[in-house]
């Protein structure tokens, strides 16, 4: 049944169907306006950073960070001839103004990221052209701010320079301090970013760089030391440690320094080579090295000084995170050079230095020769005045002549004291070593006579003179008495002169001479020349006698005793 009077009842539900109509055509309606704005938006990237689009019916409402005004404005016409836009509100600001203007460019691998502030895009590209000409993809995470340094270009690309001669790193700058980090790759990357540092963009100073260095395996480093030079190659783990052992090895003569800095060291090496160049200063000449924690030491060693001293303050200087390795020293030359010989109840020793193998060779076999025991404490040494051993040679020769006695060579001054077995003896001493010791040698001679209180019974004279005349006398062509027995015929004329009034006869017996007669008088020849030096060195005339004999054979050559 219709009721006309009841069709306001409908209204509201109308009402209600118009809205929700209405409403989905103005949410269309906002969105193809917002779509196709900021697609017009897009066409002009250059023009708002951050770009925010508000649509409220047909009124467009942009916001963001204005980039270009001139791309804004012309953006904002664009939108405005956007069918279905009614009005367009430009809300943009500009960018605002950073201060400090602080930026920074960081380098993993290939990418170059750029964060902080910067200038609007359009005054970025010079940043991107170097990063790709350095092969390098930027990654651009920074924002638009006023502010930025008139150099910013150059400036900004010295950074991306001094991150492709580092590697991986990080570059910052704040107004017009820079800091920088990372760890060189190469010693020719290292190279290129410490010279740049040194030339920073005018009006930009260097706050801080900490750039490790390559790391090298092993670590060595050596200082050689030749004459009044010191020479050092291979790396310090600092520029400051490098600095440092450079000044310490100008304490031992005239210092280049050929090292460079690297990484890898290992611990206290500051402290390893500081002590290597304290042992280095105790050579005249040599090398000290370090390879990681070995040090090693080769070389020559000062006046006086050996391999086991050095050895010993090197070994004790050393941190614990290193060893000792090579100590291969020769010893200093010896000063005062000294040579000692001692005679004391018929035994020698000998103390002191001599100049090579060969001298030492020759004194020590005169030693045996001429005293028998010999105690050999002789150590050979470089430091000997020219003639050293033919001095040490004429020592001994004048030694073997004293009943005790001690001789001291130093250098070229010879110290000679002791007892000599009778007036003749001391006398001829004093010539022969003024005549025998080499040129420029000079000699303090302190003897006296050997006491003969000590009497030798005359039954024990036959066998004290057998004893003394074992050693055997030798002859000249003129059958007189040889050098080399001038020490056998002094000790005898020492035993008789200890026996007073014994009569004793000497007899000369030879062999070889042809017949039986000439072997006697070669042997009385002999026997006379041993009586005549007797009877020189004080023993009385009287108990003298000399004969001559023909030996069996050429080994029977002799002199006897016999008591009358």
């Amino acid at each position: 049944m219709i009721q006309p009077r009841k069709w306001w009842v409908g209204l509201p539900v109308l009402a209600i169907l118009f809205t929700i109509v209405a409403t989905s055509d103005v949410e269309k309606i906002e969105k193809d306006l917002g779509d196709r704005v900021r697609a017009a938006l897009d066409k002009s990237p250059g023009a708002i950073e951050g770009a925010s689009v508000a649509v409220d019916g047909r009124d467009v409402r942009l916001s963001g960070v204005v980039l270009s005004p001139a791309a804004v404005a012309q953006a904002v016409r664009t939108v405005e001839l956007q069918e279905g836009v009614r009005a367009v509100s430009d809300a943009t600001t500009p960018p605002p103004s950073a201060q400090p203007f602080a930026f920074s460019l960081e380098r993993k691998g290939k990418t170059l990221a750029l964060s902080g502030n910067a200038p609007v895009p359009g005054e970025r590209a010079p940043v991107r052209a170097a990063a790709a000409g350095k092969g390098l993809e930027l990654s651009d995470s920074s924002v638009s701010a006023l502010g930025a340094p008139k150099n910013y270009a150059a400036l900004a690309s010295y950074c991306v320079a001094l991150l492709d001669a580092i590697g991986d790193g990080r570059v910052s700058v704040s107004d017009a301090a820079l800091t920088v980090t990372g760890s060189a790759a190469s010693f020719d990357g290292y190279d290129r970013a410490a010279a740049a540092l040194r030339e920073p963009p005018e009006g930009v100073s260097v706050k801080a760089a900490e750039i490790a260095p390559p790391r090298v395996s092993p670590f060595v480093w050596s200082a050689a030391k030749s004459g009044e030079a010191v020479s050092l190659f291979g790396y310090a783990p600092s520029e400051k440690t490098r600095e440092t052992l450079v000044a310490e090895a100008a304490g031992l003569g005239a210092a280049s320094d050929q090292t460079r800095v690297a990484g890898g060291a290992p611990g206290d090496f500051a402290v390893a080579a500081s002590a290597a160049l304290r042992a280095l200063d105790q050579l005249a000449s040599g090398k000290a090295s370090i390879s990681d924690g070995v040090v090693s030491i080769e070389g020559a060693g000062k006046t006086n000084i050996a391999a086991p001293a050095v050895e010993a303050s090197l070994r004790s200087a050393l941190p614990k995170s290193f060893r000792l390795g090579e100590v291969s020293v020769a010893a200093g030359a010896i000063s005062p050079f000294v040579f000692t010989a001692r005679k004391q109840e018929d035994k020698l020793s000998l103390a002191g230095y001599a100049p090579d193998a060969a001298a030492r060779a020759r004194i020590v076999q005169q030693a045996e020769r001429d005293f028998g025991a010999v105690d050999d404490g002789l150590a050979i040494a470089d430091g000997a005045p020219k003639g050293f051993a033919e001095a040490a040679s004429a020592a001994l020769r004048a030694l073997s002549r004293l009943d005790v006695g001690v001789a001291a060579l130093s250098d070229r001054s010879l110290a000679f004291e002791g007892a000599a077995y009778n007036a003749k003896a001391q006398f001829d001493i004093r010539a022969r070593l003024s005549r025998e010791l080499p040129e420029g040698y000079e000699n303090a001679a302190r003897l006296g006579l050997a006491t003969t209180t000590d009497e030798i019974p005359p039954t024990r004279l036959y066998a004290a003179l057998a004893e003394k005349a074992a050693k055997g006398l030798t002859f000249g062509a003129d059958n007189r008495i040889a050098e080399a027995s001038l020490p056998v015929v002094d000790a005898l004329a020492f035993v008789l002169l200890r026996s007073p009034g014994a009569a004793v006869d000497i007899a000369g017996r030879f062999a070889g001479a042809g017949s039986q007669a000439e072997d006697e008088a070669i042997g009385l020849r002999r026997a006379e020349a041993v009586r005549n030096y007797l009877i020189e060195a004080g023993v009385e005339a009287a108990r003298l006698s000399a004969s001559g004999a023909a030996a069996a054979d050429g080994n029977g050559r002799r002199i006897e005793f016999s008591i009358r």
